[in-house]
């Protein structure tokens, strides 16, 4: 056995001499390697999300959609407020002529409070235009911007100040200071309405174009005021 082991050539190991291995030996293009093909996937991922947070130029169409829309907005949550402050002031208006019946005025009280409540902050339509609205940062939109501050002190600071010297003339009749500042807040109230459509229409010009009416309406006069 030993003789016929030793009839063998012996020859040395060289890898070099070595078919190459269908196997994967051969190493991946560094462009076709996993890590490359990730990073590049992530580095196109925040860009698309760079670029789609960047601001892009609108057309006029575009801007006045969206100014009309927030004023929309705003013309809802002024509603309750624009109601609440035209009933309190028809009830005053009756209560100082003397038009009202004994049973009307039991049942005067309690709506006055819930009028109240229509213009302050503890109201849904008072939350929703201090929260929820915010127009378009467009030049038109600052203006739309303004008009929604205004409408908001028009509700919760000279509707609701009215209504509360009215619901104080009702049960304390004929008091001077609160007669004075019932017509101080009625003279607000016409003030904060005028600057509020001045700003809409100053949207309007930078627009080129009429924008839907804010409803904000002309109280009646006061009696007394």
């Amino acid at each position: 056995m030993k003789d016929e082991l030793s009839d063998f050539e012996v020859v040395p190991f060289d890898p070099a001499s070595m078919a190459t291995s269908s196997l994967g030996l051969a190493k991946a293009v560094w462009y076709k390697r996993p890590w490359f093909i990730i990073t590049v996937a992530v580095v196109v991922v925040v860009a698309l999300s760079v670029l789609s947070d960047l601001p892009r130029p609108i057309t006029k169409k575009e801007d006045a959609a969206s100014q009309n829309g927030t004023i929309k907005q705003i013309n809802v949550d002024v509603k309750a407020c624009v109601f609440a402050v035209s009933e309190s002031f028809s009830f005053y208006n009756k209560y100082v002529a003397g038009t009202l019946k004994a049973s009307e005025l039991a049942q005067i009280p309690p709506l006055l409070i819930g009028d109240q409540t229509a213009c302050s902050f503890a109201s849904q339509p008072v939350y929703d235009l201090t929260n929820n609205i915010q127009p378009r940062e467009t030049t038109a939109g600052k203006d739309i911007d303004k008009v929604l501050r205004v409408a908001q002190q028009w509700m919760t600071n000279s509707a609701l100040a009215s209504i509360e010297d009215i619901q104080f003339l009702f049960n304390h009749p004929g008091n001077s200071s609160k007669i004075a500042d019932l017509t101080k807040q009625q003279t607000n109230l016409s003030q904060t309405r005028q600057l509020a459509l001045s700003d809409v229409h100053a949207a309007e010009k930078d627009l080129g174009i009429t924008l839907v009416p804010l409803k904000i309406p002309v109280l009646p006069h006061l009696r007394g005021t």
